[in-house]
């Protein structure tokens, strides 16, 4: 078998985590193959800056364990290394090779869903059984030397989006990747080859099989891609809006103006991540994103037939709907608590026609700075505003009230 291409990277040495870089080199110190694998890779190479570093080791989970103190596995698909170092997070994988049911497939038809992904293999085994080619680089921080099995540095070169192998088997085996496609094209602005885009048509509906937590998981990464826009548009065009997100394409199926003013409100999502990214600043967490998903439909449920609703039923209101998407998805109730705030911080906000109106913001206002979901439901009044075309004077006069509430002087 042809050997696997080394060169040095194109980046400086600077860029790299020092972190991790020492987590690595301790294991080479080891004994053990070490290296920084996957997106860190990419984004380096695509000069991005990375979100995480990720380690793939020839080490067994019980030894990195016994490397590092602080640290614990987790995992039940497949287990990894969680290593703590300072307010940092590592993921240290043990190389795997391709799962038995994938080995065994005589035909297409018949590779299944992975359901164990414990195969320890080797280093360049690992490199094949993953995703993207461009996902498929390996980086030795210590040596400082890219490592190229599957034609990956070719692909960056080029902006490509190829899967490794024949991508019908790669997304047949693990449909959770057609989201992966989709996030990568809009995140990255690569470009997927006709038989990757032809094989995550035919293979998306296989994503009702995949967890339900997974792919909620990567609906927020989708997110926060920068062109949420442009995902929902693609996510309608592989019809998997019922899998990923039921309630809503329920609530879309109703028809009306519903679609446009959920595709308002993604983009004005767009909008506040570029300028909140423009300042340097965290992206919002899951309790954002949901606030933002769920708005237009939470909205209409609170006011279906245009009459009063009872104060004391507006979180009730917001539980249930965003119940059942918390449920499945497995995600902190903080998240859920915190959606809920931000929408119903907008009825204090914003008053619905149906909602009592409050008669002395600045007092009002005084009272909610001190919420720390304040904040959260402010940038989400923009949102709403940008979305339904409304001038931005409202959020204008509640983030004045808000600093003044924060700083009283005259």
């Amino acid at each position: 078998m042809k050997g696997p291409r080394r060169l040095e990277p194109d980046f400086p040495r600077r860029r790299l985590d020092r972190r991790a870089v020492s987590l690595v080199r301790r294991l080479q110190e080891a004994g053990h193959e070490a290296y920084l694998v996957g997106g860190c890779v990419r984004d380096l190479l695509l000069d991005a800056r990375p979100k995480d570093y990720d380690v793939a080791t020839s080490a067994r989970p019980e030894q990195v364990r016994r490397l590092f103190r602080r640290s614990r596995v987790i995992g039940r698909r497949f287990k990894i290394v969680h290593v703590y170092q300072g307010r940092e997070i590592y993921e240290v994988a043990t190389f795997r090779s391709a799962p038995r049911e994938v080995e065994e497939a005589d035909d297409v038809e018949d590779v299944q869903v992975i359901r164990d992904d414990n195969a320890y293999g080797t280093a360049e085994e690992d490199a094949f059984r993953r995703d993207f080619t461009v996902n498929g680089l390996f980086l030795d921080p210590v040596g400082f030397e890219i490592v190229d099995w599957v034609g990956g540095l070719a692909d960056v070169e080029k902006r490509r989006l190829r899967a490794i192998g024949d991508p019908a088997v790669r997304f047949r085996e693990d449909p959770v990747r057609v989201l992966r496609l989709v996030k990568f094209l809009r995140r990255l602005g690569l470009e997927p080859t006709d038989a990757d885009v032809t094989a995550a048509r035919e293979t998306a509906a296989l994503l009702a099989e995949s967890a339900t937590a997974r792919i909620s998981e990567e609906l927020f990464r989708l997110m926060l891609t920068g062109d949420m826009e442009g995902v929902f548009l693609d996510l309608e065009g592989l019809d998997v809006i019922d899998v990923v997100v039921p309630e809503l394409a329920d609530w879309l199926a109703r028809g009306g103006d519903r679609r446009e003013r959920l595709l308002g409100r993604l983009r004005a999502l767009d909008g506040t991540l570029a300028e909140i990214r423009s300042h340097g600043e965290q992206d919002p967490g899951y309790g954002f994103l949901l606030a933002v998903l769920f708005g237009p439909l939470v909205e209409e449920e609170l006011d279906p037939a245009h009459r009063t609703v009872p104060a004391k039923e507006y979180a009730q209101v917001v539980a249930t709907v965003l119940g059942g998407f918390q449920a499945r998805a497995r995600m902190p109730r903080t998240a859920l608590s915190s959606a809920s705030r931000y929408l119903l911080g907008q009825l204090r906000m914003d008053p619905p026609p149906f909602a009592k109106r409050r008669r002395n913001r600045a007092k009002d206002a005084a009272r909610m700075v001190e919420q720390d979901w304040f904040r959260g439901a402010l940038e989400l009044l923009r949102c709403r505003l940008e979305a339904d075309g409304r001038e931005p004077d409202l959020y204008d006069e509640w983030h004045e009230l808000g600093a003044r509430a924060e700083d009283p002087r005259p």
